[in-house]
């Protein structure tokens, strides 16, 4: 099968090398780039833990040199994959919360027994899903939160991957969040494409991340938020 993931670089890669392992051909079409905002500033002073709702946010504070002086501290996560990666990054005490930014806060509230007397601090990116440091505050924890990056929308779409769209050749599009979604619909429309979506399969990882396509398609939603799931619906539906 022929599948067009359309998220960021590298993680477009990524699940494209997971598909291109299952035996099935993947088109790269990130719709999103990342731009670093490096006046950011950031440190363990006053902070009690670090919480990441995304492995993007690791990886720049990575590229940025920057995650040296937070290794010591307890890091909360919002899934697995990103658990993964600060365990990659040199963190050791590390927990995931396996869920949506709901899950997270909960479980950094439930641990807030763990924790000093410091704020959280969220390297994240400018637009971001969910209100982690409402529901902290909520809950009588103070957040910091500190935005590391901002992701802005492609300009066209491969031209390979436009000849694919207009000859039905993909049988399906993965979509993981609702920026992306945003990004991909407007780039359909750009290249006078909006007819595809009477035929193209569309897998989200959310309800959420669906939501800019609800008008335009008969979206299908992963059974968990995660890219296993994603996976499954969309090797399964085919």
């Amino acid at each position: 099968m022929r599948f067009l993931v359309t998220r960021p670089q590298p993680d477009c890669r990524r699940t494209a090398e997971k598909l291109r392992a299952l035996g099935h051909v993947a088109d790269e079409a990130p719709v999103l780039k990342t731009v670093e905002v490096r006046s950011a500033k950031i440190g363990p002073e006053g902070v009690s833990a670090l919480a990441f709702s995304s492995r993007r946010s690791v990886a720049v504070l990575l590229a940025q040199g920057r995650i040296d002086a937070l290794r010591s501290l307890p890091v909360f996560t919002v899934g697995d994959a990103t658990a993964l990666a600060c365990r990659e990054a040199g963190f050791s005490n590390i927990l995931s919360a396996s869920g949506d930014i709901a899950a997270l806060a909960q479980l950094i509230l439930d641990s807030r027994s763990g924790l000093s007397s410091g704020a959280v601090l969220y390297p994240a990116a400018e637009d971001r899903a969910g209100d982690l440091e409402g529901l902290l505050a909520a809950g009588g924890i103070s957040c910091r939160t500190v935005v590391l990056y901002r992701m802005e929308p492609a300009e066209s779409l491969p031209s390979a991957v436009v000849d694919g769209l207009r000859q039905n050749a993909f049988d399906g599009v993965f979509i993981y969040s609702k920026r992306t979604a945003e990004a991909f619909l407007a780039l359909v429309r750009r290249h006078g494409l909006d007819h595809i979506f009477s035929r193209l399969p569309v897998y989200a990882l959310s309800r959420q991340s669906a939501e800019p396509l609800f008008e335009v398609s008969q979206v299908r939603i992963a059974a968990a938020p995660n890219e296993s799931a994603l996976m499954d619906l969309a090797l399964t539906q085919c």
